[in-house]
Formats: C-alpha cells, sequence, structure tokens
C-alpha cells in the first residue's frame, strides 16, 4: 500500500511564505490550487472552489473505472492533525464531483485496485484501522474497521527483527500480545493507548525496549515494553497524568530482569 502525505505523487506542493498558485490541466479541465501562505489553501476547478483548508496537496491523475480521478490530502496544517485523503473524479460528460476529505486525523495509505481505491490507516492496540472505499458507483463510503491482531506466525524467535521498530511492531508477536491482554486486564486499554503513539524502541543486549507517549502530554502519558527472550517474559511500565508512581506489570519486580529494572529506574527518573 501507498502511503498518502505531503508531496506524493507529486502533482501541487504549497510552499513558501508568498501566495502560490499552480495549474494543471486534467481530463479537459483546469485544476489549481492557490495558497496565500498565512496558511490557507483553495482547491479550484474551472474556476470554482471546491475546497478550502489550510493546506492541500495533490496526486498524479490516474484512470480507475474508466475516468480520470486525482487523489490528494487536505488538512489545517501543522502536527496536531494529520492531513485526510479526497478523490476528485472527472466523469466524462459531467461535472468533477469532489469526494472528502474524510473527517480523520490519522495517516492514511491508498491501494489503487482495478475498479476502487481503498484507503487504511493502521490498526494500532489503541484503535482499530479505518477503511475508506472510493469507487464510482458508491462514491466515497466506510468499510468495516480492521482490528490489531498478533501475527500467528510471529514467536519468540521473531524478537531479533525488531531492531528500530516501534512497540506497536512488538505487540504483533502473538506470545506477547496474549501476555499483555490477560496480564494487564482492565488496565490494557489504558497502556494501549499510550503505547500506541509516538514512540520508538530497539534491541538491547538481552532483549527489546520499545517506548512511547501521548503527543501532547508526553512527559505524564507514557509507557514502555521490554521483551526478555531467554526467559520468554513480557514486561510494562505506564505512567497516567495525576499519578505519582508508574504502574507496573508483572507487579513483582523480582520477576524483572536487570536490564528491564534499569530500564524501569531510567523511565521513572530513579
Amino acid at each position: 500500500m501507498r502511503k498518502l502525505g505531503m508531496g506524493f505523487g507529486l502533482a501541487v506542493l504549497l510552499c513558501g511564505a508568498g501566495a502560490f498558485a499552480e495549474e494543471l490541466a486534467v481530463a479537459g479541465h483546469s485544476i489549481s490550487v492557490t495558497g496565500d501562505g498565512m496558511g490557507s489553501a483553495a482547491l479550484v476547478v474551472d474556476g470554482q472552489v471546491l475546497h478550502e483548508n489550510g493546506v492541500i496537496y495533490l496526486d498524479a491523475p490516474i484512470q480507475m473505472a474508466g475516468q480520470t480521478v486525482v487523489t490528494g490530502v487536505a488538512g489545517a496544517g501543522g502536527n496536531a492533525c494529520g492531513a485526510a485523503p479526497f478523490v476528485l473524479a472527472f466523469p466524462d460528460g459531467a461535472d468533477p464531483v469532489l469526494h472528502g476529505p474524510l473527517d480523520s486525523c490519522r495517516e492514511f495509505s491508498v491501494q489503487v485496485q482495478p475498479d476502487a481505491l481503498v484507503f487504511a490507516t493502521e490498526p494500532l492496540p489503541s484503535e482499530p484501522g479505518e477503511v475508506w472505499v472510493w469507487n464510482p458507483v458508491t462514491g466515497l463510503t466506510e468499510a468495516l474497521p480492521e482490528e490489531f491482531g498478533a501475527d500467528t506466525g510471529s514467536g519468540w524467535e521473531a524478537v531479533p527483527t525488531l531492531a528500530g521498530a516501534h512497540p506497536v511492531d512488538a505487540m504483533r508477536l502473538a506470545p506477547v500480545l496474549a501476555a499483555l491482554e490477560a496480564g494487564l486486564g482492565a488496565d490494557y486499554p489504558v497502556f494501549a493507548e499510550r503505547i500506541s503513539d509516538l514512540g520508538s524502541g530497539d534491541l538491547t543486549a538481552e532483549g527489546y525496549l520499545g517506548r512511547a507517549c501521548l503527543k501532547f502530554t508526553c512527559e505524564a502519558d507514557w509507557a514502555f515494553l521490554y521483551l526478555h527472550p531467554a526467559s520468554e517474559g513480557v514486561f510494562a511500565a505506564w505512567h497516567v497524568t495525576g499519578e505519582v508512581e508508574p504502574r507496573i506489570w508483572p507487579e513483582d519486580t523480582n520477576l524483572w530482569p536487570a536490564e528491564a529494572m534499569a530500564a524501569l529506574r531510567a523511565e521513572a527518573g530513579q
């Protein structure tokens, strides 16, 4: 799948400090994205404004089910919310039609199929992946979400593949996800929310360590995940705004390997 993002496919890119406009010819129509350099952009087709937003990016035209379509993303700009995809369709003998943008902040990928476009976000431990499908008959419609799940073929032998991996990738190992869901119980959603957000991870001398946190309260709302392949142990810690001490699992620190304890003390500032 290809990611939809700034400059994907390069048709129109807004940038710079001054006013900006570029015109393209697509299927006998003129398309332009105009910007004032102050965080305001407009999608204009044949002189008519079809959409206004903070930023608008277009991809190269493609042929889909007998008509020309242009995909793109639009949003407020900045890093608070990702730009959302839309489809600009040019049916033969009819006016251009804008489908979207989707009402979502998540980062989408797009899969081009023979007669449809499938837009999807990554399923996370904290929330399922969004799936939207566009075709010339039904337009842009929401499909069943994709739930997060483990790769049933990946066990402890897959830990070496987690070099540089986000902790969400570590949770796709079947024994890891099973241990966390069973061990954390009612606390699992709180841990999952934090471990699914901004973060990173890497292999350690004895296993794997990953950390993530909520974007806007990173210092207070964080989580980390440590895997110890030698003992097939899964160790987790997370902190919630307003609480003094982090929560840990397993609660008996005598079960924690020395490397995991060192990571916990460092995270807690001890």
